[in-house]
């Protein structure tokens, strides 16, 4: 058999670039806001010590899964393989900061003994999450595929769909219209040049500029953030003070590690469900681990794993030589201070939809892989973490994006539902008409509003209006244009 040329980067590697890099750098926005704005950690620490060391960070993990992954689709002669994803994690880096970082710095009042501690925290973790590698998957070979499953897909639900789905609410007329956009063309099956998560993106940007959402005030002051910084060691967290104040967390960073190695296999095991069978758990969950420690010794308490989301990138048909974009995109902003500047022009809500399509398809596979008697199973197993993280967030104006679904939900789940039918049918009119009829029942106070028209609390959400207005606008100019009927019918 003639060998084949691994790609080193393809055309669909930079949707999975994009959509893996602002799953976690998403994330390191919040991170840099909580650690400046409530701890009051100079930027010094921020930008010189743990953007840096984050980086180095991903150059271990993102670098080596490259190079294993390339070395897998090098034995097996495969140049369209897909590498399982990776990358900054979402449930330690905020564990770590309000259960164990916030704590130290209420109690001491020392925003750097704080950071130093997370920063020991999660080297230990690491250490933790290398253990789990080899001890955790002979525990869960007696565990059921439906239980597995349907915790993965709970998962799926609460932190990329429902955590996602805030923030794309939050700002309608950016977040809506960037997931219409994305969605039309992954399941419209639009044919396009470009990536689409990168055409969602431009739009739902341009969209926030043009609406006055986005302003210049944000980007000048970006600029003062703009240098260039270097990995160095951070042997303070070795210091004594530093491990008195770890040691009682010790309980929260073991049990958290495990369980996100329970969430790599289950990544794992998704890339298996899709009939990539060959893929191991071993040395990827070992190179997060490795990845962690080398990180922390530089200053990064940012802990990392493997993603949920490979059925999603694999149908976008992405190789494996995104790693190899994550780690450039990642050196970009963590080793000249982009990250203000990014964050001042791309409002987080255009980029969450990418989220929102990986999670989509991560729940529908767990009921795609087992028989239809263990649904049931499956739903049961995914309450929990849907729970937990409904309660995690049951404070008042936690998920302030959620609001714009509270009224009238029954209307507005049966038109979403429409629209996305009849967009993967390519249907345009019937689209244009769903969403035409959505504006009329948000002109009456019947969804997005708290009240009807008439009443003391009508208040229909000016977001969804315009957005409506668009969309069907939008649609119904594609359905005079046959927009891609061609593409569908030679299919």
């Amino acid at each position: 058999m003639e060998k084949a040329r691994i790609p080193f980067f393809k055309k669909a590697d930079l949707d999975a670039s994009i959509g893996v890099f602002f799953d976690g750098f998403s994330k390191v926005i919040v991170a840099i806001a909580i650690l400046a704005g409530t701890f009051g950690l100079d930027s010094g620490t921020i930008f010189g010590t743990m953007m840096p060391g984050m980086v180095l960070t991903v150059v271990v993990l993102n670098g080596g899964l490259w190079l294993y992954y390339r070395g897998i689709a090098a034995k097996r002669n495969d140049p369209n393989l897909t590498a399982i994803p990776a990358g900054l994690q979402a449930g330690r880096m905020f564990i770590w900061l309000y259960s164990i970082m916030l704590p130290v710095f209420l109690s001491t009042g020392n925003a750097e003994l704080a950071f130093k501690t997370g920063v020991l925290a999660h080297l230990v973790g690491g250490i933790v999450f290398i253990i789990g590698a080899f001890v955790v998957p002979l525990v869960l070979k007696i565990v059921p595929a439906g239980a597995l499953f349907g915790s993965l897909a709970g998962g799926a639900m609460a932190f990329l769909i429902m955590q996602s789905m805030n923030g794309v609410l939050k700002m309608p007329l950016v977040g809506w219209l960037s997931l219409i956009v994305l969605f039309v063309i992954y399941l419209g099956k639009v044919e396009t040049k470009l990536p689409a998560a990168l055409i969602a993106i431009v739009i739902g940007s341009a969209v926030a500029w043009i609406s006055g959402v986005m302003g210049f005030g944000a980007v000048q002051e970006s600029l003062s953030s703009l240098s260039f910084y270097i990995p160095h060691p951070t042997l303070g967290i070795f210091d004594g003070e530093v491990v008195s104040s770890m040691i009682p967390f010790l309980p929260i960073i073991i049990v958290f590690s495990l369980n996100e190695v329970i969430t790599g296999i289950q990544a794992v095991e998704q890339a298996k469900e899709c009939g990539d069978t060959f893929f191991t758990n071993t040395k990827p969950l070992v190179l997060c681990g490795l990845a962690s420690v080398v990180g922390a010794c530089f200053g990064n308490p940012l802990a990392v794993g493997l993603y949920w989301g490979y059925p999603g990138w694999k149908k976008m048909e992405s190789g494996t030589g995104y790693h190899l974009g994550i780690v450039v995109l990642y050196a970009l902003v963590g080793l000249t201070g982009l990250s203000a500047i990014i964050n001042a022009f791309i409002p987080e809500a255009v980029v969450l939809p990418i989220l929102v399509f990986v999670g989509i398809s991560s729940y529908s596979q767990a009921f795609e892989v087992v028989d239809r008697k263990y649904f049931p199973a499956v739903i049961m197993a995914s309450l929990p973490v849907v729970m937990d993280f409904i309660v995690d967030n049951m404070r008042e104006g936690a998920l302030p994006g959620f609001m714009a679904f509270d009224p009238g939900s029954a209307f507005v789940g049966l038109l979403v539902g429409c629209v996305f039918v009849f967009i993967i049918d390519n249907n345009w009119k019937n689209a244009s008409i769903t969403n035409l009829t959505a504006l009329g029942l948000t002109g009456i106070g019947m969804i997005h509003s708290p009240g009807i028209l008439g009443t003391e609390t009508y208040a229909p959400d000016m977001g969804f209006v315009q957005v409506y207005v668009v969309l069907t606008i939008a649609f119904f100019v594609m359905h005079v244009m046959k927009f891609n009927r061609k593409e569908r019918k030679t299919q």
